[in-house]
């Protein structure tokens, strides 16, 4: 039991850095919250900070899910308490402590979850993501990719701790998708805006207006 809470307690630790709002500081001096998408996660470091740090961003958000069941197999754990691990790393990410809980959509860490637990689920999310890149379909690509993992997970065996784990994972990315990070512009329709969340990760059915809000404000990358 000691095991489990060292595990949850360190992997919640290490989710909670925010990779990408740290970036958005050191290179701008900007809060990537009021910028493009107002996510805080790669995909927006690519739109308000930088495209050449899109992948490394990318890369230690991945790191930071996967540090949890790591962490959880290094003390010994068992497989429940490194899947709670995981989910404690994205709850971390998503509703940041240290941002006033706003953060990430998850998608990151939860690709790191996948790659330590579920590595045939890792592959569906990635082949179902990667269809609704080229169907033109991005959103809609990540929501059913995150849905198919605890499918793919339970065919593939990967036991009871795993599967659960994957279903409460694809809520958390879901959940957070419609909670973004704050309630809409008073501008934007209810309850029509919460279903544009849902099925486009976004509040304006403009992508480009939404994506590229505010960028025309925003300061010289520093020295």
């Amino acid at each position: 039991m000691g095991a489990a809470i060292a595990a949850v307690v360190i992997a919640y630790a290490i989710g909670s850095v925010p990779v990408a709002w740290l970036t958005g500081r050191a290179l701008k001096g900007i809060d990537i919250r009021a910028y493009g998408s107002g996510n805080v996660g790669a995909s927006n470091v690519f739109q308000a900070v930088s495209r050449s740090l899109v992948v490394p961003v990318g890369l230690a958000q991945i790191a930071q899910g996967a540090s949890g069941p790591l962490v959880a197999r290094a003390l010994d754990a068992p497989t429940s308490a490194q899947v709670a691990a995981g989910l404690a790393a994205v709850v971390a990410h998503n509703w940041n402590p240290w941002l006033r809980l706003s953060g990430g959509r998850g998608v990151g860490p939860a690709i790191g979850f996948l790659l330590v637990l579920s590595p045939f689920a890792l592959a569906a999310f990635i082949a179902v993501s990667v269809a609704g890149v080229l169907l033109r379909a991005i959103p809609q690509g990540v929501a059913a990719a995150m849905l198919s993992t605890p499918v793919v997970a339970s065919a593939a065996q990967d036991g009871t701790a795993v599967v659960a784990g994957c279903v409460v994972l694809a809520a958390l990315v879901l959940l957070k998708r419609v909670l973004a990070n704050g309630a809409p512009d008073a501008r934007y329709e209810r309850p029509r805006v919460w279903l544009t969340r849902l099925v486009y990760d976004r509040d304006d059915p403009d992508r480009d207006a939404w994506v590229r809000r505010n960028l025309d404000d925003l300061p010289a990358a520093r020295p």
